[in-house]
């Protein structure tokens, strides 16, 4: 039976320094269990995305941490950070260092959120027992959004049109409110920056093999909606199981959470 949200969550997000000029906004629950479940959003998300996570009890006996990744949210802006996988990973790093998280470390990764979730585990190393990847970016043909806003606009075209072009049509779209907020709030240097690193480190075509080097359980999740739709399912079942969310498209934590927070709640009986 699921409990009031007021019941579980932190009444309000926490916000610390990470660098000069970086500050993550973050929520952090504290359960009884000695495992942490650390939740990456993906590009033009935040950890909103996630917030329906603390109506679920046998979730909330786990210490549950997750921020919004850098431009993203209520953290930082910077306009001289690179918004590179490997940097906003190197961020999480710090931040798990600056709240003296020593815990091993289950990762629950969204889109964009996969690859950076793979630079964080190399840096954590053993401290990392498990993975979600839910609709992370496998190759170049997971990155039909990333790819469209670097081959269609400049840097600065981005910023003149292109941005302002996307966002209208996700606001008018009812299936996308909610990201249309979060994606107004992370603007259009966050966006181009990321989707720029996204779409390389994809093309790439090593996040597979860098994932399994990892030598630990993952688990894909897709929405059934884009069953099929995606390369990178093929490859992913070649070496993981994967579930797929009925009635869920690549929102699929808001779009059917009760099925997806599930899936999390039966992946974790292992540890």
């Amino acid at each position: 039976m699921n409990i009031s949200l007021s019941d579980t969550k932190p009444r309000q997000g926490q916000k610390i320094s990470i660098t000069k000029g970086i500050a993550i906004s973050y929520y952090h629950y504290f359960g009884k269990k000695d495992l942490i479940l650390l939740l990456i959003h993906g590009s033009g998300g935040s950890k909103e995305d996630f917030i329906s996570i603390f109506e679920y009890p046998d979730l909330t006996t786990y210490n549950i941490l997750f921020p919004d990744l850098v431009g993203h949210g209520n953290s930082s802006k910077p306009s001289n950070f690179s918004y590179s996988m490997a940097d906003q990973a190197n961020i999480l790093y710090q931040l798990l260092e600056a709240l003296c998280i020593k815990s091993n470390i289950v990762l629950i990764a969204h889109s964009m959120g996969g690859p950076i979730a793979i630079s964080l585990a190399e840096l954590l190393g053993n401290r990392v027992v498990g993975m979600i990847y839910a609709e992370g970016n496998i190759d170049e043909d997971d990155c039909f959004f990333s790819k469209t806003i670097i081959d269609s606009f400049s840097s600065e075209d981005w910023k003149d049109r292109g941005f302002n072009q996307f966002l209208l049509e996700f606001q008018n779209n009812p299936e996308m409110t909610a990201y249309a907020t979060n994606f107004a709030k992370a603007g259009p240097v966050t966006i181009y920056r990321s989707s720029r690193d996204l779409y390389k480190v994809s093309k790439e075509d090593t996040l597979l093999t860098r994932l399994v080097q990892l030598s630990i359980p993952i688990l894909g999740i897709y929405g059934a909606k884009n069953k099929g739709k995606l390369s990178s399912e093929i490859k992913l079942l070649s070496k993981y199981p994967i579930r797929f969310i009925p009635d869920a498209g690549h929102d699929m934590m808001r779009d059917n959470p009760e099925f997806f927070y599930q899936i999390l709640i039966d992946y974790l009986k292992q540890f």
